[in-house]
Formats: structure tokens, sequence, C-alpha cells
């Protein structure tokens, strides 16, 4: 016989007054817990007995840094239970646990500019064709501190003019009148600067006026065309010496100045003496900074004066505080 479709046989199971009668359903009791190990009891006894200061929002780092704060430190130890499981050698620095919850590190704030005991006052001695470059430096207080000239580092009394006049007389007085108002001579050295022969003699008149004598490469600061920086160039200080050569008899042992110059070999090449320097041939004061040489011997300025790179030592922000090393050296 078919079946009724529209009659109810699953009534006892589905709906809502079937004919048979259905046990009341009885839930199985759970199966007991295992029992907690000897180490997992110490744990939780210690954190059941801290006392509660404040409620503290439960979430997975406040729970693993309960773990990890355990009861106070025990001479065998050294720390809470679980960190003494999970504490990796003292070689690695710190426990796994607690990188995991360690809050994160925020670098620290760059350190204020250096500020020079005293503002000196700087000639700057450079090569007119890094004239851009030269401006980065001479400016930097203006860029560095926008706020306020009040944070100016140094004042600058370095010469332009000479370029346009050819008189050799007018350009030395012109030199000797602006190095004599500073208390450090600040070499700029682009990629020619050792050559010129007016920045040997601003070099000269540091030497000669007991002047600060220092060097500050350029050729890292990008290029206002190319854009990148161009090979670092030599230091002219490496081409300019003061020795101290024998003296006539009954004469005084005195201090001279020497550039070094490029003499041809008589075979096609070029041999490099040092010869004594033609635009001041006076004797000339030792410099602090230079220890006492014994008579026929000589030392380049670059033994002593210091030298820089100015983007690869921050010199936007310590130029200040390197001029007025310079100067205290010299004793000014």
């Amino acid at each position: 016989m078919a079946n009724d479709p529209f009659e109810n046989r699953f009534g006892a199971l589905f709906g809502l007054g079937g004919a048979l009668p259905v046990e009341p359903y009885t839930p199985s009791p759970p199966p007991p817990s295992p029992p907690l190990s000897p180490a997992m009891r110490a744990i939780v006894d210690a954190l059941m007995s801290q006392p509660k200061a404040h409620a503290v929002p439960v979430s997975p780092r406040n729970a693993l840094a309960d773990l990890l704060k355990g009861p106070p430190a025990s001479p065998k130890f050294g720390g809470g239970l679980l960190a003494d499981l999970v504490a990796p050698p003292p070689s690695f620095g710190g426990g796994l646990l607690d990188s995991l919850i360690a809050p994160p590190v925020r670098p620290a704030p760059p350190p204020p500019p250096v500020q020079p005991a005293i503002k000196r006052k700087a000639f700057f001695s450079f090569h007119y064709d890094d004239a851009m470059r030269v401006n980065v430096v001479r400016n930097a207080w203006k860029i560095a501190h926008r706020d306020s000239a009040t944070m100016r580092s140094f004042f600058d009394s370095s010469l332009w003019e000479k370029r346009k006049i050819k008189d050799e007389t007018t350009i030395k007085n012109l030199i000797r009148y602006g190095v004599s108002s500073t208390s450090a001579v600040c070499v700029l050295v682009g990629s020619e600067t050792w050559s010129r022969r007016w920045v040997r003699y601003e070099i000269a008149r540091s030497i000669i006026d007991k002047r600060g004598l220092l060097a500050v490469h350029l050729n890292s600061i990008k290029h206002h065309h190319t854009l990148t920086p161009h090979t670092r160039g030599p230091n002219p200080l490496d081409y300019m010496a003061i020795g101290r050569p024998v003296p006539q008899p009954g004469m005084p042992a005195r201090y001279y100045l020497y550039e070094l110059l490029p003499f041809g070999d008589g075979f096609g090449g070029v041999k490099w003496e040092w010869r004594r320097y033609g635009d001041y041939t006076l004797h000339v004061p030792r410099p602090r900074w230079i220890a006492e040489l014994e008579v026929g011997t000589l030392v380049a300025l670059s033994d002593g004066a210091d030298e820089y790179d100015y983007m690869a030592s921050n010199g936007s922000r310590e130029i200040g505080a390197w001029l007025d090393r310079a100067a205290r050296r010299s004793g000014r």
C-alpha cells in the first residue's frame, strides 16, 4: 500500500505531538578532568595568591604578562616560574615570551643641534666652481634653524669679490683683511680646491695670523644639476706644510711654509717636491696644534688640522661646533 504523503510518520521525533511517547533526554556527565601536574599546580597557586590592586582588562597580552611575572624572584631561579622555564641562555638577551609581550621600541628623537660654546666668525675658503655647494654650508644655520636667527652657530666673513680682481696685491690685502677679522679658516673642499692658488694663500694666512684651520669636504652634497654627489677631492691641507729648515750659521731655527708642487722628472713623468711657499716667504709662528719639529723636517698641515665630510658628519647641525673647536685649538 502506498504511503500517504501527508501522514506524520516521524511525529515522535520531529513533530509537536507524535503518537509514541518520548523518553526525556538526560545528558551524560562529563569525563573527569586529568589531575594537574605539580608544575602547573604551582603556577596556578602562584597566580591565585597574587593580590589584585586594580582590575586589568583580560587579553592574551595581559595573561602572558601575568604568567611571566610569577612569584617573587628567588636566589635559585632569579625570576618567575614560567620565565625560568622559557628563558634562553644569557647570550640571547631575553626570554622567548618576554620578546612576544615587550612593548614596541620607539626610535629616540634626534639630538638637538650642537651649539658651540662660542659662536665663531669663520672665513670660508673655496673654489668658485663649487659655489652652489658652498652656499649650502654658508646657509646651514638658516636651514637647520628656521625658527630664529638667534640659533645661528657661526658668522660668515668669506670673500666673493676676488674672482673679479686681477691685481695680486689687492687680492692678498683683501684676504689678509678678511682672515684677520675671524677666528678660523674653513677650507670647503671640492674636486679641484687643492690646486687653487688663492685657496693656498688663505690657508697660509690662517697660519700667519694664528687662526684655527679645518677642512670640510663638499662633494658628498648632491650637485644641483645632476642631483648626485661627486668623487671626493684631495684635501688641500695635504699640499701645504710647515717646516723647520736648517738655518744659516748663527741664525735661529725658524718655521716656514711649504707647498707640494709637480715637476717633470726628465722622462715624461711627474714628480712631486716640497718647495718653500712662494706667496709668503717670511718665517711664521708654529701653530699650537702642530708639535715641535726637529730641525730639517716638515709636516703637512693635514697631520694636525681637523678634517670632516659635510654630509657624513652631519655638518648642517655641527659645523658651528667644528669651527669653535678649530679656534680653540689655535688658542683663540
